[in-house]
């Protein structure tokens, strides 16, 4: 049973029994009898904004690390951060959840040269009792807290292993409801009284990284060290840096020179060691706070959460080889477009990361270049009337600012030194309807291409031969970028296993929908694009061949029309992403069209937007809205899915709205991430909004349904999930595509109905 405590001013003002799992969410409840009546009602936002609202969750220990290391946490990921010799840990705390309000314990190892002993910590052999007796630990962002007990702990401090279904994440419950990841904007979003401590933040992050030794720790230890015939004062030192955070000294004197390899030099003290425990003690009970305000993870999301760390446990292979051969001939490149740039504009631009400079020298001589996005950039070279310098400046600064040849480095960063295995690749409910999402490599930003033999174009690469690359493909940069894929790779002796849902939102639109009579297009395996070509063109269009091009109108329309688009955006959409350029009256047309065609999604755009409007109104009753059902609890904005998994919308507000024509009318906002700014703020939706939110979060669903499955059954082993694609491994002689391709395909009972199709592949080269 899950018990709602609300309080404001310190006192208690209601008591909630809630029921011990989502599907009990929905009904009726004590809630109703709180704030039933409509004065109580109107007092829910203050009430929730002041509360301390606890969850009687299943009993965990708190854990929280602070650590340091030469190794880059950003750049290199936190399971090949753990693994670097250089990471240590600097102190842990913990808390106990028996414990009394606000007791936490510490424990830091010695620091000799500091003066500081090892911390008397008994309560640490409490924490190891916990753990041995199968009970749970969280951490916020736990799979970083992992590596760290798991690869420093565990073998160099013989501390006890914790087990895989024991962790636990603050971080991915907070995602759970669409609220911030980090500790300290969480606690921000949850108006808690405990907060992370700012300040102390500040010295956690001086602390974790080494720093550029001074001149007179270079002389001491090249005194105590080194041997030279002189004392160190009296030659000259020259610094060099080098990737692993360390320097290389070069001494010199009259008649000779050493050069010495330096150790890590850090910002230390015990002064600072006590403000970075006493900060690490505060997110700790911030952390608690967090989890406690926050309900669980239902049964089934827990599995998934379990799932995905197993999942990144197990990680992805990357060609080593192939790697190391693409930064050779990317490195080489780069030097000489460089060397262009720098000579095209005569100085004034010395590297194109210089972004300011670049759009000054290109208005300069006529272009009025607003950013140095791709997008952008690509808009003007398909212009036929630029100068020849100003055209060529735009291709060096594209070739230059490809981020997909910044992967083949975060492949080499986010790579085990030894296996050359990505481990943490996915990112659970790294979307707010709940899709996973990438860290570091990044699969989900690779783009298309259009290679055929993948396994070719490696071999290739892997010749460094740069003429070679260029008489089989062309522009080399291009290559790269259209192969990244292809640096995935099975474990050896076994195979790549792929597959990707057909059209998905498609198909979870119109079933959400109850259109049968589009539904029944797909259940025929009949294309659906053409169908709407035939609307939009008022003729029959049956042939994808030789209706290529309305075929690809029609299926522009399906797949970007379903979410309220309207002819404007449309227009600019397909001009932007495809490259296709329509009049504003024949982009209006296609509109008309796919509205008249798919009333029923027209129809559910308003229905969605009225029912959780009606749910903001009426804090603690029930809207059902075809397959979904719309209720606010506890400060939030609930959708119950068809899955029974709950999207999350926090301090829902109804505002009114004046519309183009100038009436008013009920608008609907709440606080969230901002896709663009990454901040926390105050967000509007709409009915079409809502419909995506809902339909992509059934996608992903649907996905992580396939996930479990093959998960479970052991037969393929999942490395990845990008978009709409499953990614897994298996042994030779193993499985078959049609026995993959069934297994995503297939429903539970909540989806019955939903015309799900996947079209896979094996090889040994991911690829599209």
């Amino acid at each position: 049973m899950t018990i709602t405590q609300t309080y404001r001013d310190g006192e208690l003002v209601a008591t909630v029994n809630h029921g011990g799992s989502e599907n009990q969410l929905i009904g009726g409840s004590d809630y109703d009898k709180a704030y039933g009546s409509a004065p109580a009602r109107s007092q829910l936002s203050e009430a929730v904004s002041s509360a301390i609202i606890s969850y009687d969750n299943p009993p965990k220990a708190t854990i929280d690390f602070e650590t340091r290391s030469a190794c880059s946490l950003k750049d290199c990921g936190s399971w090949r951060y753990s693994l670097d010799p250089t990471t240590q840990v600097m102190c842990l705390a913990f808390r106990m959840p028996y414990w009394e309000e606000g007791r936490t314990a510490l424990w830091h190892p010695a620091f000799p040269h500091l003066g500081v002993e090892e911390a008397d910590c008994p309560e640490l052999e409490e924490l190891f009792k916990w753990i041995a007796d199968g009970n749970l630990v969280e951490a916020h962002n736990a799979w970083f807290e992992r590596g760290v007990w798991t690869n420093i702990c565990v073998p160099k401090l013989g501390w006890p292993e914790v087990g895989h279904e024991q962790w636990r994440c603050s971080a991915a419950k907070a995602a759970a409801y669409s609220l911030p990841r980090s500790l300290e904007n969480l606690t921000a979003a949850l108006r808690l009284r405990v907060k992370k401590d700012t300040e102390g933040a500040k010295v956690m992050k001086k602390m974790a990284k080494p720093r550029k030794p001074l001149k007179r720790d270079v002389q001491a230890w090249l005194d105590e060290n080194a041997d030279l015939p002189l004392p160190a004062k009296k030659c000259i030192t020259t610094l060099y840096p080098n990737d692993d955070g360390t320097y290389d000294v070069t001494a010199e004197w009259e008649g000779g020179e050493e050069t010495h390899r330096l150790p890590v030099f850090w910002h230390e003290s015990a002064e600072l060691l006590e403000i970075l425990c006493a900060y690490c003690r505060v997110d700790v009970l911030a952390e608690e706070a967090a989890s406690h305000r926050l309900r669980d993870l239902s049964a089934r999301e827990t599995q998934m959460y379990l799932m995905d760390q197993a999942i990144n446990q197990r990680g992805f292979q990357l060609d080593q080889e192939g790697i190391e051969a693409a930064l050779e001939v990317v490195n080489g490149i780069y030097a000489e477009l460089n060397a262009e740039l720098v000579a095209l504009t005569n100085g004034e631009v010395q590297k194109a990361t210089q972004r300011a400079r670049m759009m000054k020298w290109f208005n300069e001589n006529g272009l009025p270049l607003e950013d140095t996005q791709g997008d952008t950039i690509d808009s003007w070279l398909r212009r036929q009337d630029l100068e020849p310098d100003v055209r060529r400046g735009l291709e060096l600064v594209r070739a230059l600012g490809r981020s997909s040849t910044a992967k083949f480095v975060a492949a080499q960063n986010w790579a085990h030194p030894d296996t050359w295995r990505v481990h943490g690749g996915l990112l659970y409910h790294g979307a707010g309807t709940g899709r996973w999402s990438g860290s570091g490599v990044q699969p989900h930003n690779f783009p298309r291409g259009d290679i055929k033999d993948m396994e070719f174009a490696w071999e290739v690469i892997k010749t460094r031969d740069i003429a070679y690359m260029e008489m089989m493909y062309g522009d080399v940069m291009t290559l790269l970028s259209h192969a990244l894929r292809g640096m995935i790779i099975p474990t050896p002796g076994r195979k790549l296993m792929v597959a990707d849902y057909a059209a998905i939102e498609a198909r979870v639109l119109l079933w959400l929908a109850d259109d049968e009579e589009a539904l029944e297009v797909f259940r025929r395996g009949d294309c659906i694009y053409m169908a709407m070509a035939t609307e939009i063109y008022g003729r029959l269009i049956d042939d994808k061949v030789k209706y290529a091009n309305e075929r690809q109108m029609g299926k522009q329309a399906v797949l970007g029309l379903g979410y309220q688009m309207g002819a404007k955006k449309f227009q600019a959409t397909l001009a932007e992403k495809w490259g296709i350029f329509i009049e504003l009256d024949f982009a209006q047309r296609i509109v008309d069209a796919y509205r008249a065609k798919f009333w029923r999604v027209k129809k559910m755009w308003w229905d969605q937007e009225a029912a959780a409007i009606a749910a903001v109104k009426n804090p603690g009753r029930t809207f059902r809205c075809g397959k979904v059902y719309w209720r606010v609890i506890d400060g939030f904005l609930h959708c119950k899915l068809p899955s029974g998994r709950l999207l999350g919308y926090c301090d829902p507000q109804v505002h009114k709205r004046k519309t183009p024509w100038g009436a008013e009318r009920d608008a609907l906002t709440y606080m969230g991430v901002d896709p663009y700014t990454k901040k926390w703020r105050r967000q509007d939706t709409y009915g079409g909004m809502l419909v995506e939110n809902i339909t992509q979060a059934t996608a992903r669903d649907l996905m992580a349904d396939a996930m479990l499955r093959c998960h479970q059954d052991g037969t393929y082993d999942v490395i990845l999930s990008v978009h709409d694609e499953l990614l897994a491994e298996c042994d030779e002689g193993v499985g078959s595509v049609k026995d993959f391709e069934a297994a995503m395909a297939h429903t539970e009972d909540w989806a019955a109905g939903c015309p799900v199709t996947a079209e896979g592949w094996t090889g040994y080269r991911y690829k599209k």
